[in-house]
């Protein structure tokens, strides 16, 4: 039980690319044994800067879409990951052949290229190179040709379709008067007509040869989409927009992305794992760039310049422009396969809410339909439990980013550090702004939930609504702890490993203490449930519940007050436990939490559970 349980290898062998019956190049490998695919198709380059591509930047291409297609094709334990998570850290050993395969076999370069996956995916990649043998694999394969014209552009951005990528593309063009390339990577076949649409839109309004969209398909093929974190997605978005820059002659690619999701700070301090996503984090950013400049062997450049900005100033940003009117044209939802004519957006992820947080906080909120969304920010029954505390932990998070100082940012948050070290100022000064930025984000958020807040004292809000959510925490009948306290932590609160035997019905806490009979049968179903939101990656707020009903069920219980009796002898069972063994009797009776209106759930933030092997 002491041991640290290592991810098992994947052994993952990668074939030279071929055709497949539509015309797209298809990249094909082995993991395991089994034969999985993912294609890849390119658009609009014109055919004169293609053929001038070096070899490796094709194989940067090839090697960016194995990543991801490998990254898509393991599970990291879905909803039953009886391990705890230690399905989410992943092991490949991949066998990949290339063009140039001296440059790609240089230690210095593979230990960039390993590093930066294990930084952004919490994977462990470590590469094989061999050289690419077929000559049929030329770069023309991979690409749509456009019209030859003399066309360059001064910029190169990632454009998703987004609010922020949309804003950054009309500050190059507007204010720089900058000509831009656009660099889509889509999967999704929803995705695709939403970025050409919103190019069109700003085509017409910028003039045509302001701009130019290259949507870059990538599909995976049936049977190879096991995981949907896609952690690794954005090495082959940012590949595949370096490669178009180099095809240009530019040194430069951009990823426009407000800071506060940047940085993406849990909603509470000890997040599990890597499970906070990197996408556009600086040191994500800052790798991608070192490792870059390796590879092509040249100073290149990879940032975010709207790191130092927060949601609403983007949005504001759209509006200093005069754009404001194209913004119903942007998509931010995470929930792209429910996406309907009607419902642009989901309404209940985080992506929505702080979206339509941006719209109200900018007073823009008529240029962003509220038809358009399935769940109203502020009148939709929230019934799940997810979409509850997704909405809450958004807005709890505010309200202490509004009063947060430096001591509790790096107290609360130490992996801030991990951004200050790449944003290329002295430290003191760059947490100073990040503290900035998170109070004038939190002040905007803050500011139209108490102006929410005020005028549902004339009318209540509807029952299970985010105000009506949000007032019932207030007074301390739902979620009450905040992410940041008053004061500065000076010590983390200690995580207690929980390791619960099936066959033998026991459970042990720290190697110290031994739970059996009734307190087993309680606790395991608590661990189970647990367990759902560590194999979805979920924030430790997210974590699910388990009511009274359930709970009866599960651990073989009467009926509710069976249940509460049950949990009342549990929690004085652990203090008794964890007093015998010398730790705070406080800490064992506080594993169990009951979240008022929702349920009973072991605390996410207090403890790690996994199950022994059943062999």
């Amino acid at each position: 039980m002491d041991g640290v349980v290592q991810p098992t290898e994947h052994i993952v062998t990668c074939l030279p690319p071929q055709a497949d019956g539509r015309g797209d190049e298809q990249l094909r490998f082995e993991i395991d044994g089994k034969l999985k695919a993912v294609s890849l198709r390119i658009g609009h380059i014109r055919k004169s800067l293609v053929v001038g591509l070096p070899d490796v930047a094709l194989d940067l291409i090839e090697i960016a879409a194995f990543v991801y297609a490998i990254d898509s094709s393991v599970s990291r334990g879905g909803l039953m990951d009886t391990q705890m998570g230690t399905k989410w850290h992943r092991s490949f050993h991949v066998s990949l052949p290339v063009r140039n395969v001296a440059l790609w076999s240089k230690p210095k370069l593979k230990v960039a290229l390993e590093e930066t996956l294990m930084f952004l995916s919490g994977d462990r990649f470590t590469f094989d190179f061999i050289q690419l043998e077929t000559e049929a694999v030329t770069p023309e394969r991979y690409f749509d040709f456009g019209k030859e014209s003399a066309w360059q552009p001064d910029s190169v951005l990632m454009f998703s379709g987004g609010l922020d990528s949309f804003a950054g593309a009309l500050e190059e063009i507007i204010e720089r008067k900058h000509k831009v390339a656009l660099i889509s990577h889509f999967s999704a076949t929803k995705i695709a007509p939403i970025q050409r649409d919103l190019q069109k839109h700003m085509a017409e309004k910028l003039g045509p040869q302001m701009l130019m969209h290259f949507p870059m398909r990538v599909q995976l093929k049936r049977g190879t989409n096991a995981e949907g974190t896609h952690r690794a997605r954005s090495f082959l978005f940012a590949a595949l927009g370096m490669a178009t820059a180099i095809a240009f002659g530019q040194k430069r690619v951009s990823f426009y992305e407000n800071g506060v999701v940047s940085l993406n700070l849990p909603p509470v301090g000890n997040v599990l794992g890597t499970r906070a996503t990197r996408t556009t984090h600086p040191q994500t950013l800052q790798r991608f760039e070192a490792l870059f400049s390796m590879i092509f062997d040249q100073n290149l450049r990879v940032d975010n310049p709207f790191f130092w900005r927060t949601k609403t100033e983007v949005v504001q940003t759209i509006a200093r422009l005069g754009m404001a009117d194209q913004i119903a044209f942007t998509r931010s939802c995470a929930d792209v396969h429910n996406q309907t004519k009607q419902y642009a957006h989901c309404g209940r992820c985080s992506q929505c809410v702080d979206r339509r947080f941006a719209m109200l906080a900018a007073d823009l909120a008529g240029h962003d339909p509220e038809e358009a969304y399935r769940f109203d920010l502020m009148t939709s029954p929230r019934e799940r439990v997810q979409d509850k505390e997704v909405a809450l932990s958004y807005v709890r998070s505010a309200f202490a980013y509004e009063v947060i100082n430096e001591a509790e940012l790096v107290a609360q948050f130490p992996a801030i550090l991990n951004a200050v070290q790449s944003l290329g100022e002295p430290p003191d000064t760059a947490i100073r702004r990040i503290v900035d930025l998170l109070k004038r984000h939190g002040s905007s958020v803050a500011t139209v939930m108490r102006d929410e807040m005020s005028a549902t004292r004339l009318e209540p809000a509807p029952l299970s609504s985010l105000p009506d959510l949000y007032g019932a925490a207030q007074r301390g009948q739902l979620f009450t702890s905040m992410p940041v306290s008053a004061e500065p932590q000076n010590e983390p609160e200690q995580v207690f490993d929980m390791v619960i035997d099936k066959k033998r019905k026991v459970l042990w806490i720290n190697d110290a203490i031994q739970i059996t009979g009734a307190g087993f049968n309680l606790l395991n179903v608590l661990a189970k449930a647990f367990l759902l939101g560590a194999g979805q990656g979920l924030d430790l707020l997210d974590y699910p519940t388990l009511d009274a009903s359930k709970l009866a069920v599960g651990a073989g219980l009467q009926d509710e007050a069976a249940v509460r009796q049950s949990v009342s002898r549990t929690r004085r069972l652990l203090g008794t436990k964890f007093a015998s063994a010398g730790l705070d009797p406080e800490d064992g009776k506080n594993l169990i939490e009951n979240l008022t209106w929702n349920g009973y759930r072991l605390r996410p933030d207090r403890v790690r559970v996994r199950y022994l092997d059943d062999s």
